[in-house]
């Protein structure tokens, strides 16, 4: 998100905050809709500020906000989405390259702190030993990550997709804890089954590699 698109976006949470409660829930599912459509991030802030100054210019006139955007929310935001421009192939590839940094530094961040060689690394600092900077890449390590960064793209899609249908309390307590179960059941097989070495790094330069890749984050967003 470059700066422009920060900024109006900041501005649109502060709006956020007039909104009233009963129309809350609604509202938040139109603009979780609109951040699936293929338009720009800056596209979805200009349309997400016209909607809520609607929204707000009802409230304050007592009305409700199925008489600003009809019975049909998710029709209505369509008819929005069409009269925009698509997102260009140089966005899209900015988009995807973006989250796939993101993720990756991340969670190679968190594998770096969370592997054993780290933890022996600290017990033996304050220990006084010897100091060991490799750390080991497993097969296990890799899949775990991948696993994730999978699952967390694939539960941000089924919300957006499914920002208007009902679902029942009870429905979404089943789906997830089919989904805890399978992705508990993922991780310990790739931990069983994945304990072989792939490769040893040195840990600063494993940290270096996270930060390169955290920086190609940050520059992507400005695209």
């Amino acid at each position: 998100m470059n700066k422009k698109t920060k900024k109006l976006n900041k501005l649109n949470n502060e709006l956020d905050k007039q909104i009233a409660k009963e129309n809350q829930e609604d509202f938040t599912n139109m603009i979780c809709y609109l951040r699936g459509a293929n338009i720009s991030e800056y596209d979805q802030e200009l349309v997400r500020q016209d909607l809520t100054e609607m929204l707000l210019s009802a409230q304050n006139r007592g009305e409700s906000i199925h008489s600003v955007f009809g019975e049909d929310f998710k029709a209505f935001c369509d008819d929005v989405i069409a009269s925009l421009p698509e997102k260009t192939r140089k966005q899209k590839l900015a988009e995807s390259f973006n989250i796939a940094c993101w993720g990756l530094s991340i969670l190679g961040f968190i594998g770096i702190v969370t592997a054993k060689e780290t933890i022996f690394l600290i017990r033996d600092f304050f220990l006084g030993k010897e100091l060991h900077f490799h750390i080991a890449v497993s097969f296990g390590m890799v899949l775990r990550m991948g696993i994730t960064f999978a699952a967390a793209v694939i539960i941000v899609e089924a919300i957006i997709k499914n920002s208007f249908k009902k679902t029942n309390t009870k429905n979404r307590g089943i789906m997830g804890a089919l989904a805890g179960g399978g992705m508990m059941a993922i991780f310990l097989l790739s931990a069983w089954f994945g304990k072989g070495t792939l490769f040893t790094v040195n840990i600063f330069i494993a940290l270096a590699v996270v930060l390169i890749v955290y920086a190609a984050h940050k520059l992507l967003e400005q695209v």
